[in-house]
């Protein structure tokens, strides 16, 4: 294909969607390329930016905590100023949309909070929204444990007997119970997405209602599974608190993420507004690479093969498991440029004692420079006008660190605007170096 847009992202998780909508702002022609849904798709909907410092101490404030990670973690290449920036974008773009996003504070201060899950622990996170209020959890001492019946994933007396572990939490009165299921008994098991969409159908919310607001007389909480709708703009979270007459608190989930969805759906929306260009189900095969440059892409999709030009790349395809990097025996590459990992050489540094601890395997990343480009083993510009975002970094261990969507959001967002800046200087110099016309 002769066209050449300016900025191609590769990835719809939250850091390739945030680098599109990044990008686009800019007055940049964005094109987004995604075989899956990200990670969003699996997502809570809270943003973790850091949960646990590196000596696995729990963090309070994220921010003072940022100085004692490595220089080489993403927080520390962009700054904190920079992550600050994304996270303004993510929440002014979701409250556009109706999904009002916001940090707990104390004493003014922003600061992480932990919210329960249908596991019954306690996750750290800092975005939460803004139907979650914490006080509402210390100060709750009757609280109605609720799920679904037929909704296997949630087990009240389970979420009941772990929250008891934690300090502050034995004390409570708990009360579980299962409210009727919105759907017939020939139903396949449920999943928290299915309730999310029966109750945004047609006599859906008065399900909801109707089934919680009986059972919670007395109680001053009520945790449930995250149904309360599965868009951006779904009312019924505040709805449900004003008529049930306590707080409702929506418990994280596992997959598929219904939080996720929305924040995915709120982006999706605005970048359709900005007139970002989605092709899904299409698989990158290999780059173009020419004189330390990507030219091009090659693609896969629908039964047929085509190449793709950009004046500017983002690579937000996920570490091992999204499938942006690759091992085989003895080497850790990134697979569409087909970077080589930096990995040790050491057999002994392959094995790890305590099994939530940090391993090697989940440093595994593209090395960057502050622009997000990649380096070589040497420490040199691998390549002049790709932009890395998200899990395919070196230098954090989002799960042990909690800090997933952060740098997820952050880089995502850095990498679009450093991706657009390059593409209108490309554009204005004529694009002597793209391999194409426009």
């Amino acid at each position: 294909m002769s066209r050449i847009t300016d900025v191609i992202v590769v990835g719809s998780g939250l850091g390739g969607l945030m680098a599109a909508l990044a990008a686009a702002r800019a007055g940049r022609e964005v094109r987004v390329i995604s075989e899956g849904m990200g990670c969003l798709a699996i997502g809570t909907g809270c943003v973790d930016l850091l949960g646990y410092a590196p000596d696995g101490a729990s963090v309070v404030d994220p921010w003072d905590a940022m100085a004692q990670l490595a220089p080489t973690h993403p927080y520390r290449l962009l700054g904190a100023e920079k992550v600050r920036a994304a996270l303004d974008a993510l929440t002014e773009t979701t409250a556009r949309h109706g999904l009002v996003l916001r940090p707990a504070e104390s004493d003014g201060k922003p600061r992480n909070t932990r919210v329960p899950t249908i596991m019954g622990t306690l996750k750290p996170t800092y975005l939460v929204p803004d139907t979650f209020e914490p006080d509402d959890l210390a100060k709750a001492k009757r609280i109605l444990v609720a799920s679904v019946m037929g909704f296997r994933d949630c087990r009240p007396a389970l979420v009941i007997d772990q929250l008891r572990r934690y300090p502050g939490w034995a004390d409570k009165d708990y009360y579980p119970c299962l409210i009727p299921t919105p759907f017939d008994d020939a139903h396949r098991a449920l999943n928290a997405l299915d309730l999310a969409r029966a109750a945004e159908r047609s006599g859906g919310s008065e399900w909801l209602i109707g089934s919680l607001k009986e059972r919670a007389e007395g109680c001053d909480l009520v945790l449930l599974p995250p149904i309360c709708g599965r868009h951006a703009a779904s009312a019924l979270a505040r709805e449900l608190r004003e008529t049930v007459g306590c707080p409702v608190v929506e418990m994280l989930s596992i997959p598929p993420g219904v939080g996720g969805l929305r924040i995915r759906d709120a982006l999706l929306k605005e970048l359709a507004a900005l007139g970002v260009e989605m092709v899904e189900n299409a698989n990158v095969i290999s780059a173009g690479i020419a004189e330390g440059k990507c030219l091009s892409l090659d693609i896969s999709s629908t039964g047929r093969n085509y190449a793709v030009k950009a004046r500017a790349y983002v690579a937000a395809t996920g570490g091992i498991l999204g499938g942006g990097i690759q091992l085989e025996a003895g080497r850790a590459s990134e697979r569409i440029f087909g970077l080589d990992l930096e990995m040790p050489q050491d057999v002994d540094a392959w094995t790890e004692p305590e099994i939530f601890g940090t391993h090697v395997v989940s440093g595994l990343g593209v090395s960057v420079d502050d622009k997000l480009r990649p380096l070589d083993a040497n420490g040199a510009l691998a390549l002049e006008n790709v932009f890395f975002a998200g899990r395919t970094l070196a230098g954090h261990d989002p799960a042990v660190e909690k800090s997933g969507y952060g740098v997820a959001l952050a880089t995502g967002w850095q990498a679009g605007l450093a991706a657009a800046e390059l593409a209108g200087a490309s554009r204005h110099n004529g694009d002597a170096a793209t391999g194409g016309e426009q």
